[in-house]
């Protein structure tokens, strides 16, 4: 056990105390209204700059900017009110501890599947820059299993095809960079 252990244990045990304070319906309506508010922005947000456009007559080069966060925003904003509802229902049903024992399980799986994007990411940089010795990262109990963690639970995702592009992409870049000089 090293100190990567220990930050990724800590990062952990903090997603399961959120988590149980928060409860199920809390976690899960916030990991919603994240995705939510990123599709419906990218997929809404005109429809938003053309009611700024029409009601306020604000033309602008940040419009689109402007208009996505809005879009944003509010359906975060709704998908919370949402979850607040349902998390009503479910105190109202004294279902209250039960919510907040899945929410710690729930807490713990989101985390570590954002640590392991977080890891994924940095093992790209660290493969390029040299962060963290090869050794360290190897004595490590928890690295590779909660790096591994999305590419196994989600293989759809193709994480070798990011690999694989990233590296031509810095391929090219660095062609390009020969030829410069």
């Amino acid at each position: 056990m090293n100190y990567i252990d220990l930050v990724l244990g800590i990062l952990l045990i903090i997603a399961a105390f959120r988590g149980f304070f928060n409860g199920f319906v809390a976690e899960v309506a916030s990991l919603a209204a994240l995705i939510l508010g990123v599709w419906g922005a990218i997929h809404f947000s005109h429809m938003t700059a053309d009611f700024i456009v029409e009601t306020f007559n604000y033309h602008s080069g940040h419009l689109g900017l402007v208009a996505f966060l809005i879009t944003f925003v509010i359906i975060v904003i709704l998908v919370h009110l949402v979850g607040r509802a349902v998390e009503s229902i479910v105190t109202v049903a004294a279902l209250g501890f039960i919510n907040r024992l899945a929410g710690i399980l729930f807490g713990l799986i989101k985390s570590a599947l954002i640590l392991s994007v977080v890891l994924l990411i940095f093992d790209e940089v660290d493969e390029n820059v040299g962060i963290l010795p090869a050794d360290i990262k190897e004595e490590s109990q928890m690295y590779e299993p909660v790096r591994n963690l999305v590419p196994t639970v989600l293989p759809f995702l193709k994480f070798d095809a990011v690999d694989n592009d990233l590296f031509e992409r810095k391929k090219q870049r660095d062609g390009k960079a020969k030829k410069m000089v």
